[in-house]
């Protein structure tokens, strides 16, 4: 009697702890999720070479990346902005902004790491999208003299949606468009991606409207569709929700007839239509949960065809996925996030180093793969020059390939 009354109390009070660590700590309140049938790894894969890692421990978990005029210009998990350029075989960066604000060396370096280990994302900032448009489509005030002046907007995921001014000078500027949307009292959380439309608008994704980009894969486990797609008109100067209730929106592109935009949604890739303005299915289910998909009219390999390349982050694929084996099951995801520290929970998951080339029509084309996962967690691959290069929030260094490696066997 004895043994099944400290029994019943020791579970009574392991399910408060569980409770009050899931609530007031993690801030979730997980549901069930159901999500795609894994699918089987394609048997063709064009197998990655031994990816080269440039910058280490200073371009750290550069998310996003944008190639102009011969530079790239990288988002950095410590809050920086920098361009980059080829130097014979060498890579040259100097810093253009911090979107935290300057001098916080001190405090943003070194780096607090994926899982922000010291708690300096929210000061430091995290810039995630970035896309490069001409400055008068964003900003009214602006007046162009003798020559137009190409600006980068930044979505970051705690100061909201920015724009940098003067990136190939020496003193790049900071501008805010916006931080709430109308009619709304909450600062903006996890802006993840920026597209521009033709009618110059620039619609922007949010991942979650309740956890921070720090906290990401709380949100994956927690379930709930808080996602959103945000329009800033840059006429009025307003953010608007355009769609909600979206199961992680991350990466966005514009389509390549220019009449609708892609967003990938956790294993899913999204099409919403500008014209009717009605979301349908584009890929039904990926390789790997996906991150960032840019268009291109090429393959990586060179050839020329319409696409969309698209970083995979984890594996989602046979015989075994972690989120997919726990989406349907709340009360075992409440466990996992109320017991398991976020920096553990994200060394839990397998490496995988691969990306997707899909068709106009969303067929998969080719998967590139490194079977060693030597470069986890891709977020986007760009081609400049004779390189491919590699993003990766996870990664303390920015990854790149000379594109002939891809016909090494």
């Amino acid at each position: 009697m004895k043994t099944s009354l400290l029994a019943f109390l020791l579970a009574a009070v392991l399910a408060l702890f569980v409770q009050y660590r899931l609530r007031v700590v993690v801030g979730s309140s997980p549901v069930a999720v159901f999500l795609p049938d894994l699918p089987a790894l394609p048997t063709s894969q064009q197998k990655l070479q031994t990816i080269e890692r440039v910058g280490e421990n200073d371009l750290v978990g550069p998310e996003s990346l944008v190639v102009f005029q011969g530079y790239i210009f990288a988002a950095l998990g410590d809050g920086r902005i920098v361009r980059l350029k080829e130097r014979g075989q060498n890579m040259e960066w100097t810093t253009l902004v911090r979107t935290g604000g300057s001098g916080l060396d001190d405090i943003c370096s070194p780096w607090s790491g994926p899982s922000d280990l010291r708690n300096t994302e929210s000061i430091c900032g995290r810039p995630l999208g970035l896309i490069y448009v001409n400055r008068s489509s964003v900003d009214q005030k602006y007046q162009a003299d003798d020559a137009e002046e190409e600006v980068l907007i930044v979505a970051d995921s705690y100061k909201g949606l920015l724009m940098v001014t003067g990136i190939f000078g020496a003193k790049a500027q900071i501008q805010v468009l916006a931080t709430k949307v109308t009619g709304e009292t909450d600062q903006l959380t996890l802006l993840n991606s920026v597209v521009q439309t033709p009618d110059g608008s620039l619609y922007v994704s949010q991942t979650s409207q309740h956890f921070e980009r720090r906290r990401i894969f709380q949100a994956a486990l927690d379930g709930r569709s808080t996602g959103r797609l945000l329009r800033f008109n840059p006429t009025k100067g307003s953010l608007d929700a355009v769609v909600d209730s979206l199961f992680m929106p991350n990466g966005m592109a514009l389509s390549h007839e220019k009449t609708a935009i892609l967003i990938v949604c956790g294993v899913q890739i999204l099409r919403y239509s500008l014209e009717k303005g009605v979301m349908q299915s584009f890929v039904d289910v990926m390789m790997g949960t996906g991150d960032n998909v840019k268009s291109h009219t090429h393959l990586p390999t060179g050839q020329k065809q319409l696409c969309y390349w698209v970083g995979y982050g984890s594996k989602y694929a046979k015989p075994f996925n972690l989120l997919y084996i726990l989406a349907d099951k709340p009360w075992i995801k409440g466990i996992v996030q109320a017991l398991v520290p976020h920096s553990i929970l994200i060394q839990l998951i397998p490496k995988f180093t691969a990306f997707g080339v899909y068709d106009e029509n969303g067929i998969l084309l080719k998967l590139f793969r490194d079977p060693d996962g030597s470069f986890p967690w891709i977020s986007e691959v760009e081609p400049m020059g004779d390189w491919l290069y590699f993003a990766s929030w996870y990664n303390p260094y920015l990854g790149r390939m000379r594109m002939r490696d891809l016909f090494l066997p």
